[in-house]
């Protein structure tokens, strides 16, 4: 814009298929025009059927200057001269303000009005005047006409042809967040961005019918048909035979199934596609729809009855063809009526997607069979299987993929169906049904039913049920931290599965074995039995029991301390779960825990957002909780308190006593809400109550002892001296609280004691006593446990407790930047805050010496004469470091440091320090301000 208003006008182009939003970005430009000064003219074509209008829309533009058709009242004479007057007329008016001329639709412009555009693209260039113009890209009776415009404006060389495409995935998620009026289920975001396609305006209009369960809006298919419409009747009954097969569908068996002769058919294909309804696929030899919602919107134009004909007639061309597979059929037979055959097909489908991991597909196949089931007669005879042999499989299917309420429906529609005499089949299913409770946070029933399963499973004779059925309730009484209870019956159920071979109940055994050895304080045994669960599960095939294994394994190592091995375990295993079609929730949770700890952000920023858009109703507070963690740590207070508000609404304690209340705690003392922090901490210490949770209890003290720290130090600053004594009374009953729970963690994982030494440090703190080195003690334990974030926080505890007992501005600063180049490379916003303010307070530099010399020590080399070190020195100097100072900061003897500066003195020939920091000064490139440095 700014070089059109001095005078060097210029053609802008924008192509893009319906609805990609040209007219959107039209009038966003046009509104910045406006707002920039200049006057905007908007003239639109229209498609007018059986006449075409010349100039329509140059008259609709130009309206407010006249018609640039006739002259005084009298015609033009020729067409040049139309051309000439409309070039005179916007040239005037540009003469007094800067003028954009807007043309939108030309695809359905007359060629007049084309050869004007044309005309004026290659007029513009030293006028005051920008031309935007916009088509429709994929309109294919226009293409030719527009590629000559196309050619016609490029020639011009003052023009810019841009193709609008579709917006990725993110852009699309962004655009439904911003179009909704409420928060919209990241399943429904991921349904709209599929059927979208990428086009905005058909994600608003799929947005706008969620209410109406997802029918396509009046607008929408009403735009989606006009391309049918164009057809001849028999090509439109082609079509909705198309529409019933799919998006695509292959030539032959639309040949097999129309009722056209060959010559006809291939009239109707070649109308459709040259109106842009098909799209040829020569490799395949198929035929496609150009975009998935016009194939449902024909869809929705056939009758009943005609629906279920046409769907018999392609149900049985494929079952005429030998590549047809039971998926494809299945649909088709179930909406034709003929439910006996949609049932066999439904569960043959289900039987070949299981076998190649496609889990979500299985899932859907069965439970189309369940829905089929009281209309067939035979349906056990056709099927295979009875019906609570189906609600079981269906239910596992719908446990593995996330929907982990109708997994416990079905479930216990199974039990139910199940006779009495068959208790090892009960058992096992009662052992179904408490893993679906877990995943829906039903912790005491699910262990009730882990209880039951086992009481149900007969003792003798030994048997595979009798040992997954212990397997399982020792796993539930580790879910609830009862380690010590749970591994005399992990050891029992090992042995008892070794006894009968039984490999599924074996890898469960082990991987409970390993967690509870690990909890106990046995590291190797508990590694070591981890282990051979994993190897056990990929040898037999066991995807459930593998990834329970390595949901295990993961936690065990992150309480260990072993947070990288934790990290590159999780990778693999999230790999190996992906192979067998598994987003386990859990598992992408204990990942992103391990990488919040060791600092990989950007890591747990990608990975939990990608598991948040295809959340699921198993496990939701898990990956609510680790979100709000990250969260929580880069500022985002308000979607981080969201987040735990979810969690709560569904909590279980899968990750451990009182954890809960801890995420609460660390959001409140960012905020500064120092009480709720410590209200959430007490809530969550009555909670970690087991001597397991020892380690949970150390680390909610720590965070305990900072909000009483605070308190009391502002009942200090209010002179209340009952409050001091009242909150330094309770730091006393919390460090005593964290001195036992460290006592016994201590032998279990490294970080009781980091968290202790926090604890510690934070105790005196709250005491009013600045100890340096208590923080600098903590800090280099988080550092040996490679816990960069919590060895930051530390490091700014350190620099202010360098401030309070006056130590050199040397040391203190280096403590700081080490806190502040973490911080920033985290994008740790509340403590980059923290840190800046201590800075400003204790006028202290956070820019290390090496960046401070990198602005300007060439200059000062090349131009006074210096040697590098010595530009380095006088850099120091320039920012009023004594010679013990630049001694520290350089790792150079004072002496030496007093040698460089009295060279400076002479090379500059400055009579003292003062006048060679005027000098240095005066010398170095200016500092730039937080603005240009944003830009």
């Amino acid at each position: 814009m700014d070089a059109t208003r001095d005078g060097s006008g210029a053609t802008v182009v924008v192509s893009g298929e319906a609805g990609i939003g040209k007219t959107r970005l039209a009038s966003e430009f046009a509104r910045g025009a406006r707002d920039a000064g200049f006057e905007v003219l908007l003239g639109r074509s229209i498609d007018l059927v059986g006449t075409e209008l010349p100039y329509q829309p140059f008259v609709e533009a130009l309206r407010p200057l006249g018609d640039p058709r006739q002259v005084d009242g009298r015609s033009p004479g020729s067409q040049l001269n139309v051309f000439e007057n409309a070039l005179t007329m916007l040239e005037e008016r540009a003469a007094a303000t800067p003028v954009l001329l807007v043309l939108e639709d030309l695809h359905w412009a007359d060629t007049s009005t084309l050869d004007l555009v044309v005309f004026l693209a290659h007029n513009v260039a030293e006028r005051p005047l920008l031309m935007l113009t916009t088509y429709r890209a994929d309109e294919p009776s226009s293409a030719e006409r527009m590629r000559r415009l196309e050619d016609g404006v490029r020639r011009s060389g003052s023009a810019i042809v841009l193709e609008v495409g579709a917006l990725d995935r993110d852009e699309l998620a962004a655009l439904v967040a911003a179009q909704a009026d409420t928060l919209v289920p990241a399943a429904v975001t991921d349904t709209i961005i599929v059927r979208s396609e990428g086009n905005p305006f058909f994600a608003e209009e799929l947005l706008a019918a969620v209410g109406d369960g997802g029918e396509l809006t009046r607008r929408l298919r009403d735009l989606l048909l006009q391309r049918v419409a164009r057809l001849d009747y028999p090509a439109q009954g082609v079509m909705r035979l198309a529409a019933v097969a799919g998006r695509e569908i292959r030539y032959p068996l639309l040949h097999a199934t129309v009722e056209l002769p060959e010559g006809d058919l291939r009239d109707s294909l070649r109308q459709a596609v040259d109106h842009g309804v098909l799209v040829a696929e020569p490799e395949t030899g198929s035929f496609r729809f150009r975009h998935a919602l016009l194939a449902a919107a024909v869809y929705a134009t056939i009758l009943p009855g005609e629906r279920e004909e046409l769907h018999a007639r392609i149900a049985e061309g494929l079952a005429r063809s030998t590549a047809a597979a039971p998926a494809e059929l299945a649909p088709h037979w179930e909406a034709a009526g003929r439910s006996a055959e949609a049932l066999a097909a439904s569960v043959d489908a289900a039987r070949e997607a299981e076998a190649v991991f496609g889990l979500a597909e299985a899932h859907a196949h069965l439970e189309r069979a369940l829905g089929l089931w009281h209309g067939v007669p035979d349906a056990a005879e056709l099927s295979g299987l009875d019906l609570a042999e189906l609600c079981a499989r269906t239910a596992e299917l719908a446990s593995q993929v996330g929907a982990a309420q109708r997994a416990l429906g079905l479930g216990r529609r199974a039990i139910e169906l199940v006779s009495d005499d068959d208790p090892h089949r009960a058992a096992l299913l009662h052992v179904r049904v408490a893993e679906y409770l877990y995943a829906t946070g039903s912790n005491d029933d699910a262990l009730a039913a882990l209880e039951r399963a086992v009481e149900l499973a007969p003792v003798e004779p030994p048997s595979p049920e009798r040992a997954y059925s212990l397997g399982s309730l020792a796993g539930g009484l580790m879910m609830g931290w009862r380690h010590a209870e749970s591994l005399p019956i992990a050891e029992e159920a090992l042995a008892h599965a070794r006894s009968v071979g039984a490999r599924e109940a074996e890898v469960r055994a082990l991987t409970v074995l390993g967690a509870d050895l690990a909890y106990l304080g046995r590291t190797g045994e508990g590694i070591a039995r981890s282990r051979e669960a994993l190897q056990l599960a990929e040898r037999i095939g066991d995807h459930i029991g593998l990834e329970r294994a390595y949901v295990n394994f993961t936690d065990a190592l992150t309480m260990l301390g072993r947070h990288r091995e934790s990290v590159r375990l999780g990778q693999s295993g999230l790999e190996a779960m992906r192979r067998y079609g598994i987003d386990s929730t859990v598992l992408v949770s204990n990942q992103i825990e391990a990488l919040l700890a060791i600092g990989d952000w950007d890591e747990a920023e990608r990975l939990s957002a990608a598991a948040l858009r295809a959340t699921t109703s198993s496990f939701p507070d898990v990956l609510s909780i680790v979100r709000a963690d990250l969260e929580i740590g880069r500022g985002q207070f308000d979607t981080a308190r969201a987040h735990l508000e979810a969690a709560c609404a569904s909590l279980h304690e899968n990750g451990g006593p009182g954890r809960h209340a801890g995420y609460l705690a660390e959001l409140a003392l960012w905020e500064r809400r120092w009480t709720d922090a410590d209200a959430a901490i007490h809530a969550g210490l009555a909670r970690a109550h087991q001597r397991e949770a020892a380690q949970i209890r150390v680390q909610l003290c720590a965070k305990g002892l900072r909000a009483e720290g605070e308190l009391a130090a502002l009942a200090r600053a209010r002179r209340d001296a009952d409050g001091v004594q009242t909150w330094l009374a309770r730091t006393q009953k919390l460090i005593g609280v964290a001195r036992r729970a460290a006592a016994e963690a201590s032998a279990v994982t490294p970080n009781a004691h980091g968290w202790l030494t926090l604890a510690e440090a934070e105790y005196q703190r709250a005491g009013g006593a600045a100890r340096p080195e208590s923080w600098s003690e903590a800090a280099a334990g988080w550092q040996r446990l490679e816990r960069p974030p919590l060895a930051a926080y530390c490091r700014w505890r350190q620099a202010e407790a360098l401030v309070a007992v006056g130590a050199s501005r040397i040391e203190t600063s280096v403590t700081l930047r080490e806190a502040h180049a973490v911080a920033t490379r985290l994008r740790c916003k509340p403590l980059l805050r923290e840190l800046e303010l201590l800075a400003l307070r204790a006028r202290l530099d956070l820019a290390s010496p090496e960046a401070a010399l990198s602005n300007g020590k060439q200059g000062l080399e090349d131009i006074l004469g210096l040697t590098p070190r010595e530009a380095e020195v006088l850099a120091l100097v320039a920012r009023g470091y004594t010679n013990r100072e630049i001694a520290a900061a350089l790792v150079i003897s004072v002496k030496t440091a007093s040698v460089h500066v009295s060279r400076i003195l002479r090379k500059l020939d400055a009579p003292n320090r003062l006048e060679a920091a005027t000098i240095a000064h005066r010398l170095a490139p200016p500092h730039r301000g937080p603005a240009e440095n944003d830009a």
